[in-house]
C-alpha cells in the first residue's frame, strides 16, 4: 500500500493510497468521524441570560464551538470519578459579559489555557443594551459515537482515482462544454485533460463524445482521499489517530480470534 499527499495543512488534507480496497479506505473515513476524540461543551449552567436567546439555544450553540487541546483529559467513561465530573476529565469555561456588545467565542476564560476555543471569532450572541450574560460551561472529551458535538473531521470523503483514455479524437470539442469542473482543453488537434484528480468520474464528456474517444473509470485499488479538521487538532494528528484507532481495534478482534484458535 502506498501514500502519497498532494496536500497537508492543518485545516485540510488531500493524499491518494493505492494499492488497497474501498473497504479499507472507508473504514479510514469512519474512524476519522467517528472514533477521534476531541474536547467539547456538554453542560452549561447559566447565572443570568436577559438576551433574546433562551438558554437552550445558547448552549447549543456554544457545544458548536470547536475546542484545541485536551489530550491528557479522561474521557467520562473511563475517567476514575466515574462521570461525576473532576479536574482529571472536564474543564470550566466562564462568561461575562454585559451589552451593548457582540459575545464572540474568544470572550470565553478557560480554567486550561490549553483548552479554549479553536477561533476566538465566532459570534455567539448580540447583547443589546442592559442585557448580560454570564455563565459557566463544562467541556468534557468524547468522540462523534455519542454525539456529533466531538466531531473534528469535516468534509471527509473519497473516491477512485480517475483514469481518462483519449483515442482517435475528431475535434468536436463537445466533451468541453460537458465537462462540469472544466478540467478538459483542446489543443493540437485533440483534447487532453489538464488536471484528473479533479475529475468526478460523472462521465458526461465521454457521454457528450460523438466518436466515442473519451473513456473515463476509476482505479479500483487506487483512491483519492480529502479531509477538514474543524481546527480543534491538526489533520496530520487526526489522520494519525484516526489509524491507531483502527489499528488497536484490528489486535483486539486477532487477540480474541485466538482464543478460539
Amino acid at each position: 500500500m502506498d501514500l502519497e499527499f498532494l496536500e497537508l495543512t492543518d485545516t485540510q488534507t488531500r493524499f491518494i493510497i493505492s494499492g488497497t480496497v474501498p473497504a479499507f479506505v472507508n473504514s479510514i473515513r469512519r474512524s476519522m468521524i467517528a472514533d477521534v476524540e476531541s474536547m467539547s461543551i456538554e453542560d452549561v449552567n447559566f447565572y443570568n441570560n436577559t438576551s433574546v436567546i433562551f438558554d437552550e439555544m445558547l448552549a447549543l450553540r456554544l457545544g458548536l464551538i470547536p475546542l484545541t487541546g485536551g489530550e491528557e483529559y479522561f474521557s467520562s467513561t473511563t475517567c476514575s470519578c466515574n462521570g461525576e465530573g473532576c479536574f482529571q476529565c472536564q474543564v470550566s469555561l466562564t462568561l461575562n459579559v454585559k451589552g451593548p456588545a457582540t459575545v464572540y467565542s474568544g470572550d470565553l476564560t478557560s480554567s486550561d489555557p490549553k483548552v479554549v476555543p479553536a477561533d476566538g471569532g465566532i459570534p455567539i450572541i448580540k447583547l443589546f443594551k442592559s442585557q448580560e450574560l454570564m455563565l459557566e460551561a463544562i467541556a468534557r472529551k468524547g468522540s462523534a459515537k455519542n454525539h456529533a458535538r466531538f466531531q473534528s473531521a469535516i468534509a471527509t470523503s473519497y473516491k477512485y482515482l480517475p483514469k481518462f483514455s483519449i483515442k482517435d479524437c475528431n475535434g468536436c470539442k463537445e466533451c468541453i462544454d460537458a465537462c462540469p469542473k472544466q478540467i478538459i482543453r483542446y489543443e493540437n488537434g485533440s483534447v487532453h485533460v489538464t488536471d484528473e484528480l479533479q475529475c468526478t468520474l460523472c462521465n458526461l464528456c465521454a457521454e457528450a463524445c460523438e466518436s466515442g474517444a473519451i473513456t473515463v473509470t476509476g482505479d479500483p485499488h487506487s483512491f483519492v482521499f480529502y479531509t477538514e479538521s474543524d481546527r480543534s487538532m491538526s489533520c496530520r494528528d487526526l489522520l494519525i489517530t484516526s489509524v491507531e484507532s483502527l489499528r488497536d481495534r484490528a489486535s483486539k478482534l486477532a487477540d480474541f480470534l485466538a482464543t478460539f484458535g
